[in-house]
């Protein structure tokens, strides 16, 4: 989640979270003994080969299937479902919002369809319609770990971190072995200050998938929330090294670069997550004072003018590491 930052900012980023899907395709219970010719059936053939389409990347086609399968049975549930998770993949979030919710009518303890269409309220922005979908999915499946999980998510956006948290806990003792829910509860814990024990999920996190980017990028800065900035620059270094693109990570390496006193590598990551995130206030600011440290000064006023323009509430803020950054030059 790359939600903006504000100054004084510079140690503890916005961490990022990550959503689970209970994307699965749906055929209906009683296809297989039913005649070929039949509605059933028939549908049950286009949600195959949907799905398969799916697979492959091909959406548009998985969707003209799954719009056969309602048009073949339109008071199957399944194919409204397998529908609505073509249009959610397509970003066609209105669409998919209506089919589930016919499908949630022709079928009430279609638990899928609650899990799913919370991510697409979660694409939305509709974290009270996440809640919501969650809360159903688990009275209908309470084992659901990829419910609890998305409860979860939607509890720390809106900022009940303890409930999060306490989601998270439910998700991995239903299922301990996912990396998201580490790599999620870690990131709530980030959040409160809980450094060491959002370092032991982020660890798991990282021994269980490796490749989950993000996560060397939370546990960089909660090593550097700890003063350690070597482990923190080990952890960006080995983030920007799987994704050249994570703004954060370089934003943040920046800062411990700054910390450490090397204000020329400082300036060059600063400059770099400028150029993935041209919009970040904050990274003008902070690579602005650095520019100034460094006695450019006309090059650090454009920083500061850049910032400013971007988010004019930063002023305040501002001018005070500007003032701190004088009284350094003067000593």
């Amino acid at each position: 989640m790359n939600a903006k930052k504000s100054l004084p900012a510079a140690v503890i980023p916005e961490p990022f979270i990550i959503f689970l899907s209970l994307l699965c395709w749906l055929s209906p219970a009683n296809a297989a003994p039913q005649p070929l010719a039949s509605r059933s059936a028939t549908a049950s053939a286009y949600i195959k080969r949907g799905a398969a389409w799916f697979a492959k990347g091909e959406y548009d086609r998985a969707l003209a299937d799954f719009e056969l399968a309602v048009a073949s049975d339109p008071g199957q549930a399944e194919a409204y479902y397998n529908r609505a998770v073509a249009h959610y993949r397509l970003k066609n979030y209105e669409r998919a919002l209506a089919d589930f919710a016919r499908a949630i009518q022709l079928n009430p303890r279609l638990v899928e369809a609650y899990g799913q269409r919370a991510m697409v309220r979660q694409a939305m922005g509709d974290m009270d319609g996440v809640i919501s979908d969650c809360n159903k999915a688990i009275e209908l499946d309470p084992r659901l770990a990829a419910a609890w999980n998305n409860r979860g998510l939607a509890r720390e956006i809106k900022g009940d971190l303890p409930g999060a948290i306490a989601d998270f806990d439910r998700a991995i003792e239903l299922d301990p072995r996912r990396a998201e829910v580490y790599a999620n509860r870690g990131a709530a814990r980030l959040r409160i200050g809980k450094f060491d024990d959002a370092i032991n999920d982020q660890t798991r996190a990282l021994k269980l998938n490796p490749g989950l980017v993000e996560v060397w990028s939370d546990r960089g800065a909660a090593r550097q929330s700890k003063g350690d900035l070597e482990g923190a620059l080990a952890d960006y270094n080995q983030a920007v090294k799987l994704d050249p693109r994570i703004a954060d990570a370089w934003f943040n390496r920046a800062n411990c670069w700054k910390a450490k006193g090397d204000l020329k590598q400082a300036e060059s990551d600063y400059t770099r997550a400028i150029e993935l995130k041209p919009h970040w206030a904050d990274a003008y600011a902070q690579r602005g004072l650095v520019r100034l440290l460094c006695g450019r000064d006309a090059e650090a006023e454009q920083d500061f003018a850049r910032c400013l323009g971007l988010n004019k509430d930063l002023k305040q803020a501002l001018d005070r590491l500007i003032e701190v950054a004088k009284r350094r030059l003067i000593k």
